[in-house]
Order: C-alpha cells, then sequence, then structure tokens
C-alpha cells in the first residue's frame, strides 16, 4: 500500500526556501539596493521537493494569501488591520525560525478571531500539476510587496487514503538569499518560490462481513463461524489483522448477521477467510474474499467495504456455538484473555 509507505516515512519538509523571511538588521545593512516598494510582485508555492510531490500532483490544494504588513525601502514591517496588534519591531538576526512559527500563527489567529468572509484574502490560487509542468505549483501575481501569511487548506488525496495538513507561514515580498539565510546574493528577488510545509495523516475505514443461512437446523440450536481479516502493505509487511464471530440462529435475510471491524487503513486490500463455517455447515462458494477499504471519508453516508457469505446445512447432527478468544500480550511474557470480541468491531444483534 503505497500511501501509507509514504506516510511512516516521516519526510523532514521544511525546504530551503520554505520562510523567505528578512533579518532585517542584516537586510539594512547588507541589501545592495534599496526595496522598490512600488514594484509589482509574484510569489509561486510549488510542490517540488516537499516528499509528497507524488501525491501532490495528483491533487488540487487551495491557498490563501492574506497581507500582514506594508514594507519600506529599507525593511521596515508596519502591520496592517486586522494584524495591526501584530510586533515586528524586535524581528532581526537572532529571530528564529520558531519566532517566525510563532508570529505566523499569531497572524492566523488574527483571522480565526473575526466573523467568518469579514478579512477576505488578499489572493487566491491552487497548488496542482497542470500539462507540461514537473510538478504542482500556483501562482499568485500582481501583489504589492510586504510581508504575506500564506495558508494552504488541509486536502485529502486522490484516492483519499490522506488528509494532508499544512503549516501557515510568513513570506516577504521581495526576498533574498540573504535576507533568508544570512548568505547568497543579497539582490532582491520580486518573484520568490516557496514550498509547502505538510504533515500526512493517514486515514481509516471500516469493512462489513455480512452471514447468512441458506437453511437451518432448529434441533441444533445457533451455530457460530469464525472468520479472519488480514491485509498486508505495498511491502509485504502485515498492515492489519483481527479476528471475528458471527452467530446466527435462523435461515434468510432476515436472519443474516453482520460484524463491522473499524480503524483498518484506507486504501489496503483485506483478505476475509471464514476459517470455521460452523458444525454440520458448510460454506457455499468462496470462504476466501478480498476487497479494498475505502477511508470513512470517502463513504460518507454510503456504504463501506462489504463481503458476504452463506452457509448450507450439510445434513450433519454436530452443533456449532461458540465465541470468540482473543489473546493479547502483558508485555511480561503472558498473555491476557479478553472475551468474546476483539475491540473496534461492531456487531448487530
Amino acid at each position: 500500500m503505497k500511501i501509507s509507505k509514504r506516510v511512516r516515512r516521516g519526510y523532514a519538509l521544511a525546504l530551503a526556501i520554505l520562510l523567505t523571511l528578512p533579518c532585517l538588521s542584516m537586510m539594512r545593512i547588507q541589501a545592495a539596493t534599496a526595496i522598490e516598494v512600488d514594484r509589482t510582485c509574484s510569489l509561486t508555492v510549488s510542490a517540488a521537493d516537499s516528499g509528497y510531490a507524488e501525491d501532490f500532483d495528483e491533487m488540487t490544494i487551495p491557498v490563501s494569501l492574506y497581507r500582514v504588513a506594508s514594507v519600506d525601502t529599507v525593511g521596515r514591517y508596519t502591520p496592517e488591520a486586522p494584524f495591526s496588534g501584530m510586533d515586528f519591531s524586535d524581528i532581526g538576526s537572532g529571530t528564529t525560525a520558531d519566532d517566525w512559527q510563532k508570529l505566523a500563527l499569531q497572524a492566523e489567529e488574527c483571522i480565526k478571531g473575526l466573523p467568518q468572509g469579514e478579512v477576505p484574502a488578499t489572493a487566491t490560487t491552487e497548488v496542482k500539476k497542470s500539462a507540461g509542468e514537473e510538478t504542482a505549483t500556483g501562482k499568485f501575481t500582481d501583489l504589492k510587496t510586504g510581508m504575506y501569511l500564506v495558508v494552504p487548506e488541509a486536502s485529502v488525496n486522490e484516492e483519499q487514503t490522506v488528509r494532508y495538513s499544512f503549516t501557515p507561514y510568513l513570506t516577504a515580498l521581495p526576498s533574498s538569499e540573504y535576507a533568508a539565510a544570512g548568505a547568497g546574493s543579497d539582490d532582491w528577488d520580486y518573484e520568490p518560490v516557496i514550498g509547502l510545509k505538510a504533515e500526512g495523516e493517514e486515514l481509516t475505514g471500516s469493512l462489513v462481513i455480512r452471514k447468512t443461512l441458506s437453511n437451518y437446523n432448529v434441533s441444533l440450536g445457533a451455530m457460530t463461524c469464525v472468520f479472519q481479516v488480514e491485509g498486508h502493505d505495498g511491502d509485504g509487511r502485515l498492515a492489519y489483522s483481527n479476528v471475528i464471530s458471527l452467530t446466527l440462529a435462523g435461515a434468510g435475510d432476515a436472519n443474516a448477521q453482520t460484524a463491522k471491524l473499524t480503524g483498518i487503513p484506507a486504501g489496503l486490500e483485506v483478505t476475509v477467510t471464514e476459517i470455521y463455517a460452523g458444525g454440520s455447515y458448510e460454506v457455499q462458494g468462496d470462504a476466501v474474499q478480498t476487497a479494498v477499504i475505502l477511508s470513512d471519508e470517502r463513504v460518507g453516508d454510503g456504504e463501506p467495504a462489504t463481503v458476504s457469505f452463506t452457509n448450507n446445512y450439510d445434513g450433519g447432527n454436530r452443533g456449532g456455538y461458540g465465541v470468540t478468544n482473543h489473546f493479547e500480550s502483558d508485555g511480561n511474557n503472558g498473555w491476557k484473555w479478553e472475551n468474546p470480541t476483539p475491540p473496534a468491531v461492531e456487531e448487530n444483534e
């Protein structure tokens, strides 16, 4: 399962160009030329080198941009409403990435604290891969110089197996290599390219196992059948395993029973095997079935992945009622017995 593999890698996602924020004390001394404050700027948001480019190239990620402050020719920032309460006077060569992140979160809170729609975004774009492009990008044009808050919207990948959330951050227009990193060119860049700082959360889904008897021997009483459920990831490692039982006491759809297993990694193909069909009963059709787990978000109010089995009385006289024993390690070379059902299972009565 390629999606979960990418999430597990835990990429370091902050790009070298991510925070194009000036160290103002250095800017005022080292800048080769004054900032052309009336010059029109552009800003490109790129998914390249993000660590999730394989997904991002298939997605559409909305991004909003808010102008937080104006800038003068020597790099001093003056906050604008609704960010007027923010203080940029102490920004200098000692300002850390954490400090900038705190400022970005403060700017985001300024927006969240106001009625919805009261502060429209300065501009919006979508990061997506267009024909002929090597990777997904989104571009803002016709921007004034100043400081901007970049707010990408949480988005789900095309397969709807991973939800990506993005850290809002501040970026300056214009920027320079020297202003951003304290080294390199001090030429002002009025068309910078920045990256995305993302975290991936693997989504989960459910599996419904449905069991029906085509006929039923009342004299033998209730019968219990047992199912084993397993799924392996793209590297062949076991990603999910469970055992569930269903007990039936009648034939036909009216007496059918279902079990719902939850919390299974979305996108995983699981194999469901009826390992015990009940005393004096046999499986009609395939005793092994497969299903691909859809995320709960994708399913919505619809039906999750479902497999159905039907058993038939074989004429014997062996009863087959029972419960499922579930054991978990106690961490001290011992085992804890839990009965009758494993966790994360919903059964109908």
